[in-house]
């Protein structure tokens, strides 16, 4: 089979966005469309009017434009699969740590990292207990708990919700808020990494007022709540139109260093070069993501110095082509039949 072409992350115009792009997961693109003359200037695509009412914004604003033609579907990573709306959440949900792009682990919404040495974890490696930040504020002025960490995890166990990250609490035997500023996770056996539940963008922790109706079978029809959680993150969503765009405003309770954007947007729709267009042609955009558009295509759109690609490696690999057929002569019109078992080797290609 062909070496596969290398992957590649997204797009980005301008260096004030990178310090977001720890908010964003790190996507892999591949290059997969047919190579040839300059790429047409694509339109670009209208979105449907918006669910809820965006706020006036004043007109020095300074905005953030980000491109996904892959539109999120739901911006809540707890009843979301894919990268599209994981990335959307995570504009404003927050864990108790995240990733550092080598791999280190960074305190978000917990003081500091629970390690043996610093007494966080337990000797027998089954418990492992979180100091959570002071006066830290949900986008609503509610203040942030231990509850709240304890409620996440009940949300996503609770039977029938329909959690699609269900999977990052197995082992997992209780947590339990020790005051409303400690959280500890006891594990049902000894876990020598205890840094997959509330860690990284896939298991944020969300807002217990705002869910508490959603447990189990409800979860799916707490429309309201599902396109517009509560975050402590730096922007809060005020529009979110499934499948189009969605609109962040600052978070005035937000925690943390006031961000260099007082507004993110996020329009979806198009194709991968309408979105490659839209930031290395037109330049309406600052950022577009998963661009699966032939090399040399990238490469003119690139050379007009308008950005530029930012190109990463990582082990998730979006599809694999296998051939199922056995180029073997003997089996004439049969290469590529079970032949009723008769055939070793239905799935290999030699």
């Amino acid at each position: 089979m062909p070496t596969p072409p290398p992957l590649s992350r997204p797009l980005t115009r301008f260096r004030p966005f990178l310090h977001l792009l720890s908010l964003l997961s790190l996507l892999l693109l591949t290059a997969c469309a047919n190579a040839g003359s300059p790429p047409p200037t694509v339109p670009e695509p209208t979105p449907p009017a918006a669910t809820t009412a965006a706020p006036t914004v004043p007109a020095a604003a300074k905005t953030l434009t980000l491109r996904y033609w892959q539109a999120p579907s739901l911006p809540f990573p707890y009843l979301s699969g894919g990268h599209k709306d994981w990335d959307a959440a995570a504009v404003t949900l927050q864990p108790l740590a995240n990733y550092a792009p080598d791999g280190s682990l960074i305190p978000t919404l917990a003081t500091a990292i629970p390690t043996l040495a610093n007494g966080g974890i337990s000797p027998d490696q089954r418990a492992i207990t979180w100091q959570l930040k002071p006066d830290v504020h949900w986008s609503d002025g509610s203040p942030l708990t231990a509850a709240d960490v304890v409620f996440t995890w009940q949300y996503c166990i609770a039977p029938q919700s329909g959690c699609a990250s269900r999977d990052f609490f197995d082992g997992i035997a209780a947590v339990t808020a020790v005051d409303d500023l400690t959280v500890k996770i006891t594990f049902t056996d000894p876990t020598p990494w205890p840094y997959t539940p509330f860690v990284g963008y896939r298991t944020p922790i969300i807002s217990r007022s705002q869910f508490a109706q959603c447990l189990g079978p409800a979860a799916a029809g707490c429309a309201a709540q599902n396109a517009a959680p509560l975050g402590t993150g730096p922007y809060r969503i005020t529009r979110f139109t499934p499948n189009s765009a969605a609109t962040y405003a600052l978070n005035p309770h937000y925690h943390g260093p006031k961000p260099y954007f007082d507004r993110v947007e996020l329009r979806g729709g198009g194709s991968a070069l309408s979105a490659a267009q839209a930031v290395l042609q037109s330049a309406t955009a600052d950022y577009a993501w998963n661009l699966q558009i032939a090399p040399d295509t990238l490469q003119q759109l690139e050379s007009l110095g308008n950005g530029q690609l930012v190109v990463a490696f990582a082990s998730l690999v979006e599809r694999i082509a296998v051939n199922q057929t056995i180029p073997d002569p003997a089996l004439g019109d049969d290469r590529s039949e079970y032949l009723d078992g008769q055939n070793p080797h239905p799935f290999l290609a030699y």
